[in-house]
């Protein structure tokens, strides 16, 4: 009952710290974007963002008690067999993204970008509730959940239809929406990593870790193929795009903590509203010509959405107390 009850009393932050978290991805999206258009190697980009919060990652697990106490407590869950190995791949959809977002960004833009994660997100977050991959177990899909993530869906494409200023790259496009089925079994599997070990943080860590290893093995699969180009960061790329991986530390830490609140689809809907709202506001501010009213009307419909499958389950809750 405690339990149940804490649960209901965090929902609210839960819900916030969803929007919070969409709206990071967008901003990491252009910085880190900005870096594959100056080094012309998505794979810099990806590899700084990742390794760059690494560091930072290993430097709490080094002098913060409690996440270095989390970090042991993913190796006693393993061993208790609490956590299965396989659970704790979620970093390897996180490299991927981060490399699927460096590239794809500057050819079809954050808008673009995500609303193609935002689709394979929503579509992929019923089945991820549906089969309990996430802490909260198995989700009873709804009515609501499911006309949600139709509508959800409906907002992302007639966003998709507001986008002027260039031809849509179909590949980068397809790839995102690939990516997007990705990260709600990310957010799914990192939700259960939390609630074994109890620090979010440890969870990033251990995110960031897989992650960082995923893209220094593609990083060498691609030198060995392409030959060995320089991999430093030019000295013209813009401060401002840097802290990509501080963005995602917040990010996973966030999404680690409050999956295990909202259940996957609830999280992922409301990260959407604000993944969009922020790319909304990026675009308005490189370009108010690339903003068009199908943009503004596709993410009412999508906060619509967002809104009702957040607070239905709570309304719910209420009554059954």
């Amino acid at each position: 009952m405690t339990s149940t009850r804490s649960t209901i009393a965090a929902r609210p932050l839960a819900l916030a710290a969803a929007v919070v978290s969409g709206a990071l991805l967008a901003v990491q999206s252009r910085m880190n974007g900005a870096i594959s258009e100056h080094t012309s190697q998505p794979l810099i980009a990806a590899l700084w963002s990742f390794a760059s919060g690494l560091v930072v990652l290993c430097l709490a697990v080094l002098f913060v008690p409690s996440v270095r106490r989390g970090v042991a407590g993913i190796g006693r869950a393993l061993r208790d067999r609490r956590l299965a190995w396989w659970q704790c791949l979620g970093g390897v959809v996180g490299g991927t993204l981060v490399a699927v977002q460096a590239w794809s960004v500057p050819l079809i833009g954050v808008t673009i970008f995500s609303v193609a994660v935002v689709g394979g997100q929503t579509l992929s977050a019923l089945a991820v509730d549906r089969f309990g991959l996430g802490p909260v177990g198995v989700q009873t899909v709804t009515g609501l959940r499911v006309v949600a993530a139709l509508v959800a869906v409906a907002g992302v494409v007639v966003s998709a239809t507001g986008r002027g200023g260039g031809e849509l790259h179909l590949l980068p496009a397809l790839a995102t929406f690939a990516v997007g089925i990705g990260l709600a079994v990310q957010q799914a599997l990192n939700g259960r990593v939390s609630v074994a070990n109890g620090s979010p943080m440890a969870t990033t860590w251990q995110n960031f870790l897989v992650g960082t290893i995923t893209l220094v093995v593609v990083s060498i699969v691609s030198v060995a193929r392409n030959g060995t180009d320089d991999w430093s960061i030019p000295h013209d790329v813009p401060l401002w795009a840097l802290p990509g991986g501080l963005l995602g530390i917040v990010f996973i830490a966030l999404t680690a903590w409050g999956v295990r609140v909202t259940g996957v689809l609830v999280f992922g809907l409301l990260s959407i509203a604000g993944q969009l709202l922020a790319a909304l506001v990026l675009d308005l501010a490189s370009s108010r010509e690339l903003v068009g009213p199908q943009l503004i009307v596709g993410l009412a419909i999508t906060l619509l959405a967002a809104v009702a499958a957040g607070i239905g389950p709570m309304i719910t809750a209420r009554r059954s107390r």
